[in-house]
Parts: structure tokens; sequence; C-alpha cells
């Protein structure tokens, strides 16, 4: 991501990784927690996208786009000739938030997204241990793929009006605001103080949210993968962001040592080659053995 220069966002959400670009929708609703329900939402958007004037038709008795137990949206493969769950396709994730007596909704909605970069950046990597929430892996498809005929009504203007008017049917007339950068100054009550999203914005920038708030996890890393001068087994248990211990088995003492020099160093440090957030100069550890890390993590 560095290399490509995709930025990393954390959400407040939480949840599995997700990846945008301007071909992928994003959508947000809010609500009282009384009367929230994780499906109400995302059977909007089906509605939506099943109605005029976007009208996708049916497939194999199914409805166009459909809601999966994970309360994903997804579609059967352009090339399925039948409907199973083998050529289920997912289109649209969605992550929740309850706070006080509010509730938020938010999902993603592939349309045209560059699905081979998605899949390069969401490499995964199986030797990091964590209790976190992961993410799951599933197939993917745009809608514009898998229906071609449609393409022209699948472009932003006419998904907009086509989620608004399922929305008004639900809630009533609604207002539009169109929203941009000067809205971050704007201030509002929360009940309890006034606030701007300026704060929240910055804040949500700062290494300490993108990574120093992370769950701790382990990470392994070895020779046998990753060839180095010696043999090497790694293991590096972290806390917020930090290298708290390392584990290290090697013939070479030297080694070992060296690699005790990483407790205390931020983790983004070692996993990622420079543009990383942290200096190079911010932390010291032998050349060679950096170099290894950043192949290895």
């Amino acid at each position: 991501m560095c290399k490509h220069r995709v930025p990393i966002v954390r959400r407040l959400s939480g949840g599995g990784a997700v990846y945008h670009d301007l071909g992928n929708l994003n959508f947000s609703f809010h609500s009282s927690k009384t009367h929230f329900l994780r499906a109400t939402h995302t059977d909007l958007i089906t509605r939506a996208l099943r109605s005029p004037p976007i009208s996708l038709p049916d497939r194999f008795g199914h409805a166009p786009v459909f809601r999966t137990q994970r309360n994903d949206l997804a579609v059967y493969d352009v090339h399925a000739t039948h409907a199973s769950d083998e050529s289920v396709r997912k289109v649209s994730g969605s992550a929740y938030k309850l706070a006080s007596g509010r509730a938020y909704h938010h999902g993603t909605l592939l349309l045209q997204a560059n699905l081979q970069r998605m899949s390069m950046l969401k490499q995964r990597r199986n030797h990091i241990a964590s209790k976190a929430v992961a993410s799951v892996p599933s197939p993917v498809a745009n809608l514009v793929d898998t229906f071609p005929a449609h393409a022209e009504r699948l472009e932003w203007p006419c998904l907009f009006w086509a989620i608004r008017t399922e929305f008004e049917r639900m809630y009533g007339a609604s207002e539009m605001v169109d929203v941009d950068v000067s809205y971050l100054d704007a201030r509002a009550s929360d009940g309890r103080r006034q606030v701007t999203p300026r704060a929240t914005y910055e804040d949500m920038q700062t290494w300490k949210w993108l990574y120093g708030s992370s769950p701790a996890f382990q990470v392994r890393a070895s020779t046998k993968d990753v060839p180095y001068d010696v043999p090497l087994d790694l293991v590096l248990t972290c806390e917020r962001g930090i290298i708290v211990r390392v584990d290290a088995e090697s013939p070479d003492t030297p080694t070992r040592l060296a690699a005790q020099a990483l407790i205390g160093v931020k983790y983004d440090a070692v996993a990622q080659a420079p543009p990383s957030r942290v200096p190079p100069n911010a932390w010291h550890t032998h050349e060679k053995l950096g170099a290894w890390l950043y192949r290895a993590l």
C-alpha cells in the first residue's frame, strides 16, 4: 500500500479490512438504537437495485442482488448456469456501531472497482495471530461486470437516485445536502458539548489511532520462508503497535542479540519499507536484519 500510495484508514466501527477506490460506492445509514436491525438497510439497497430506474433482472429465480447469512450483499457469477454456493460473489460488505442511543450501518458496493489491485493489496499473512475481528475472504464481483447490459444505469447519478427513492419510500421526503470539506469546521451539539468533525478527522490520521490502538498480536518470521545469512525463527509480540517481546531462535548469538534490540520499536517501522510513517532513524538494528524483516514481514 505504501509503494502504490494507497492510504490506510482505520474506521471507528472496527471489523475486517475493506478496499476502496472510485469504483466502489460507500453508503451509511444512521438511526436510533431502539429501532436498529442489521438487515433493514441492506434490504433497502437490494430493493433499490431491483426497482426502476435500475431494474436489475432476477437470476435463477432469485433477486439479482441478495443478502447472505453474513448480511453481505451478493450476486451469482456472471458465468454461472444455475444458482449454487460456489457461484456466489460478494458485492458489498457491512460494518456497524452502536453508541449511546444511536446506531449506524455502513457498507460498500462494488460497481467498477479495480479487483486486480484489491486482490494484490489484500494478500493474507497467515503468520499473524490476533483476537481482532478478521476479514473473511470471499470471492467478489463488480455489478457492472455481472450486469453489463445495465452498465449505464449502474453509474453514480442513477444509483444515487435509486437509493434515495427507496429511502424516501421507507422514511418519507428527505432533504439533500451536499457535503464538502468546509463541513469539517461545522459546530453542533451532541447534547452535552459543542463538537466539530475536524478534531476527529485529524485524530484518525495519527499513528496512535492507525496503529497504536491495534489489538495485541503476535507475528512470526522465519528464514525457512525468507532466506537470510543464518537460520532464524522470530516471534514478535506487539501491544498497542509496539514490539514488547522478541523470541528469537538462532545458532548465531549476534543475530539473537540484534533481534532483542527490536523491543520498544513501533511494529510498522520494521514491517514497512520506506516510506513508512516511522522514519528509519527512529529505531536501530543490524542493517541486514532490518532489510530481512522488511521482506519477511
